[in-house]
Order: structure tokens, then sequence, then C-alpha cells
């Protein structure tokens, strides 16, 4: 692909989460042009350009049933006038479906922007699986691209949390950072933290909980609570003074969460569903199987008598791992194999699966 196509990336940058800020930059350092992707550019793309999008449902939801059928429906023509045009679509399936739940516009829209998409790429082998079943797609249309990490991506502020919480410097401490609704599953965090013995251990949960999700099973105990925001400028302040991670998710595609633990070499305590089962391997954390009631109970207290040195060294191979301008590279094999198959009338060797290995 040559450096004159543009890459309109659907978000450039996003104020909720750096991922495809992160993997711009990287797709830039190797020569592609990157442009931001929203309501004012979209007479922008050209033929041989690329318009990649990332969380989709944005793009086809409204308020109201009504007017999410009419904003799909502009959506879908929207995409029919690109492949017209000779534009070529992409989408990173970063959760297969929507963190708010499945419905069956979900599933009628999902399918059909697949569908246009020239490929697609998917962050773990298993969300890649899962995705080609769920719309009825050839797995290899669907490249794997892992999540990229955060290392350096949000600088300390120097705060010290634990003082701020009043937590004792010789405990343990458990961490759990981002928003808290039902899905990420803090009630069972606090169920199984107080069946432990806490007098070696403490537990802070720290994020802003969905509107009209109710924290009252935080009141008791010793649990530590910030129910807000915690904002970037604070954020590796929190990790640093975590011991270990937890991520009691009921359900995920894939937890950008367990990657940001690891940027900062802590490990993560997470069931062993969708991608977390690839990213928390290999001695970079616990993983528990999310249907054994005590699980996540002796998951806490299996991170406790983790080796340190051995954990810190097993994070900083998976980090190798999910290198940006590695990851970038791999996409941008992917965009040029679709040009190459375009200069050659479509008979170019399919080379997902070179992508995938």
């Amino acid at each position: 692909m040559g450096s004159e196509s543009i890459v309109y990336m659907s978000p450039k940058r996003s104020p909720h989460n750096k991922y495809s800020e992160l993997l711009s930059e990287s797709l830039e350092r190797l020569g592609q042009r990157v442009e931001h992707y929203d309501r004012g550019a979209m007479r922008k793309p050209r033929r041989g350009d690329i318009v990649h999008f990332h969380w989709p449902s944005n793009s086809y939801t409204a308020s109201s049933f009504p007017l999410t059928a009419v904003k799909s429906g502009f959506f879908l023509l929207l995409l029919l006038a690109y492949k017209l045009r000779g534009v070529r679509l992409y989408w990173t399936i970063h959760n297969v479906w929507p963190h708010a739940g499945k419905t069956r516009w979900d599933v009628f829209m999902r399918k059909r922007l697949l569908g246009l998409c020239d490929a697609a790429f998917a962050l773990s082998e298993s969300v890649r699986r899962e995705a080609a079943a769920a719309f009825g797609a050839n797995p290899d249309k669907i490249a794997v691209t892992p999540h990229g990490h955060y290392a350096g991506a949000y600088p300390a502020a120097g705060a010290d949390i634990r003082e701020r919480f009043g937590i004792p410097k010789d405990r343990f401490l458990f961490l759990f950072v981002g928003r808290i609704n039902p899905y990420k599953g803090v009630e069972k965090l606090t169920e199984a933290y107080r069946a432990i013995d806490s007098g070696r251990c403490a537990l802070l949960i720290a994020g802003q909980p969905d509107e009209g999700y109710g924290l009252g099973f935080l009141n008791a105990g010793d649990i530590k609570l910030y129910p807000d925001f915690v904002a970037d400028e604070e954020l590796a302040d929190y990790l640093r003074a975590a011991d270990a991670v937890v991520l009691p998710y009921r359900q995920i595609s894939t937890s950008g969460s367990a990657i940001l633990a690891l940027s900062y070499m802590k490990p993560v305590i997470a069931p062993r569903l969708g991608a977390l089962g690839e990213y928390v391997a290999d001695g970079c954390g616990v993983l528990y199987d999310p249907d054994d009631p005590d699980g996540l109970r002796q998951a806490l207290l299996g991170a406790m008598e983790l080796d340190p040195a051995r954990t810190e060294a097993a994070i900083g191979r998976k980090l190798m791992e999910l290198d940006w301008d590695r990851i970038a590279g791999r996409m941008i094999r992917v965009y040029a194999r679709r040009t190459l198959q375009e200069a050659n009338g479509g008979n170019e060797a399919n080379e997902t699966n070179e992508v995938n290995a």
C-alpha cells in the first residue's frame, strides 16, 4: 500500500480510550498517513483510501428505535456508497457485542458491516472465532492483531494513593479500576474479598458507577471506595499503588484494563473468558474458572503467593508481544493484501493466515 492512501480512523483519538490514538501513532511511524474520521470527514475518502471503524454501535444506534432505524439506514447507505467509490472498509472488533448487551438489531447491523468490510481485525484468537461464528463469516476474513500495551501512556502525577485512602504499606493491595456496572462483577469481588483473611490485604475500588447502579453492597467492611472517574493524570498512581489488579468480569471479549495493568507490571486476576485467557497467561497473573463459586476467592489467595520477580519477567515477555509497531505492521500487511488483490484482478493468494501467525 502506498503512502498516498489515507486511513480515516474512526476515531483517531478518543477521550475515553487511548487505543486508537496509540495505534494511529504507530501506523504513522511506519509511514502510513492517518486522519481522524467523523461526521465532518464523511465525504473525504476517495478510491484507494481506507475507513477503519472501531466502535461501530456509535454509528448506528440512537435514543429510540425509530431513530436507530433511520441512523442505521443512513450508515448502511454510506458504506455502500464508499464501496461503489472504491473506498476500502475495515473494522477492529474490540467486542463482539456492545457492553450494554446484545440485541437483534446489533446482530443485523454487525453482520452486514462485516459483510461489507474488506477485512476485519480481532484482538485475540478467541474473539476471531467468536465473531466468525456469530456473524457467519469466513474466519480468514478476520486477522488477529493483539491489543497493544499502555506503557508510558499515562504518566504518574506522584500522588500517594495508599496514604490518601489510609492503606498500610505492608498490606497486599487488590485494585479494581474502571467504570462500575453489572457486567464488571464488582459484587462478586467484594464477596470473595470478605471471605478471605483481610488482615494481610486491602481492596480499593475506584471508578464511576453507571447511572442508577447502586453501591450499597460496598457499605460494610473495610473496602476502600472512590466512586468517581479516575482522571488520566492519576491513573498510573493508582496502578503503582496496587499489588494486583482484579477484573471479575461476568462477560468480556477483550479487556483494555488487563493490558493497562500489565503495562504497569501488575499481575491480573481474571476469569478465563474471551481474550483474558490469552493475555493473562504464562505467569502474568491468576486465571480462574468463572463457573466455580469459589474460583475468585482462590484466585485472590493465589495472587498473594506469586513470586514478584518471576511475575515481572513474565509480564515483560508479554509486553514485547504487545509492541505497537509490531501490531501496526501486521495491520498494514492486511491493508496491502487487499491492494494487491485489486491490482491482480482478485487472484492474489489469501495472506490472512500468514498475518495471524
